[in-house]
C-alpha cells in the first residue's frame, strides 16, 4: 500500500496537477481540449454520463451501452473510452465528428460541474450518478495512486489525499459544489438523477431505470422480452466480476497497482477513513445540504 513507503519526517507528497485558472487538470490533460469540451453545442441525441470522478462512471456507462447494443458487450480490443469519448480530454470537435452514435444516441462521458457542461435548449439526454462521498473518496484516493503518468502519486500518503478531498483541491474540483449544482437539476425532464449505492443494492431497478430515460417507448420493452433476455444479459456482462475479466477494456495499463475495476462496493469507507475523517465529511454535508436532501440521497449521506 502507498501510504507504507512514506517515512516520518519525508516532505509531504502532492498529486501532481495542470492548474487551469483555478480548475485542476490531470497531468496530461489537453488544456485545449478541455476549453474546446466546455465550447461543445449540446445536440438533441446527445446521450451524457455525468459523474464526478469514481462515482460509478464506467459501470454506469457500460451498462447504457449494453441496453443500446443488444446486451452484446465491447469486443476484447473495443476500449470504453473510445467508444464512449471523454469531452473535456478530447474536446469538441473530436465529440462532434467522431463520438459512436448507438441507435442515434451520441455517447458522451463528462466530469465537468454543472456550469462547464454544455447545456443549451437541444434535447439531449443527461444522466447523472451520484456516490456518497465517504466511499468516493478511498476510490479517488487509489485512482490518483494508481495513475502516477497523471499524478505522480504512487508514493502519497490517504491523509494527504483526503485534505486535499475535502478542500476541493483535485481534478473536477470540489465533491460537495458538484454534488449540489447537479441535485439541484435532479427534476429537469431531460435529467435523470442515479444513486450508485441503490443501483448496486438493485441492478434490475437500475439498468431499468435507464432504459425507461433512454426511450420509454422502445428499451423496457425490448429488455423484458423474450422471459427478459436482454435484461438478463446486461445483468451478466454489467457484474463486477465479469467487467474485472476484461480491465484493459475499461483503462490503460495499471501494472503493479491495484486494478481499475477494484471493488465497486458501498460503505467500504473504513478501510482507510478514521472516525475523525467520516466526521469532517459529515459535517460538510451537513452544511451543503439539507436534511431532507441527504435522506433523498441515502443512509450513506447522512449520521
Amino acid at each position: 500500500m502507498a501510504d507504507d513507503h512514506h517515512k516520518p519526517g519525508d516532505p509531504e507528497k502532492l498529486p501532481a496537477y495542470t492548474d487551469h485558472g483555478g480548475f485542476l487538470l490531470p497531468k496530461g490533460f489537453p488544456v485545449e481540449s478541455f476549453e474546446s469540451g466546455k465550447t461543445y453545442q449540446a445536440q438533441d441525441n446527445d446521450l451524457f454520463i455525468v459523474t464526478y470522478p469514481k462515482c460509478g462512471t464506467t459501470w454506469t456507462q457500460h451498462i447504457t451501452y449494453l441496453i443500446l447494443n443488444n446486451g452484446v458487450p465491447l469486443s476484447p480490443d473495443q476500449r470504453l473510452d473510445v467508444v464512449w469519448p471523454h469531452l473535456e480530454e478530447v474536446g469538441a470537435d473530436f465529440i462532434a465528428d467522431k463520438a459512436t452514435v448507438l441507435e442515434n444516441h451520441r455517447l458522451i462521458k463528462t466530469h465537468l460541474p454543472y456550469e462547464f457542461t454544455p447545456n443549451n435548449d437541444s434535447k439531449a439526454k443527461y444522466i447523472f450518478v451520484a456516490r456518497n462521498p465517504k466511499d468516493c473518496v478511498v476510490s479517488f484516493y487509489h485512482h490518483t495512486v494508481g495513475f502516477p503518468r497523471h499524478y505522480d502519486f504512487a508514493e502519497g500518503t490517504f491523509d494527504t489525499y483526503f485534505n486535499l478531498f475535502l478542500n476541493g483541491k483535485v481534478d473536477s474540483g470540489d465533491y460537495f459544489d458538484f454534488l449540489r449544482k447537479w441535485l439541484d437539476r435532479k427534476d429537469d425532464p431531460n435529467m435523470l438523477f442515479l444513486k450508485y449505492e441503490e443501483g448496486r443494492k438493485d441492478t434490475r431497478k437500475y439498468i431499468l431505470q435507464i432504459a425507461e430515460f433512454v426511450d420509454t417507448d422502445m428499451y423496457p420493452a425490448r429488455l423484458l422480452a423474450d422471459d427478459e433476455k436482454i435484461l438478463k444479459l446486461v445483468l451478466e456482462h454489467s457484474s463486477l466480476e465479469a467487467m474485472k475479466q476484461h480491465p484493459r477494456r475499461w483503462c490503460s495499463d495499471r501494472t503493479g497497482y491495484k486494478p481499475f475495476i477494484r471493488k465497486g462496493s458501498t460503505g467500504g469507507w473504513d478501510e482507510l477513513l478514521t472516525e475523525d475523517q467520516e466526521e469532517l465529511i459529515q459535517k460538510r454535508l451537513d452544511e451543503v445540504f439539507t436534511k431532507e436532501e441527504l435522506e433523498f440521497l441515502g443512509e450513506q449521506y447522512h449520521s
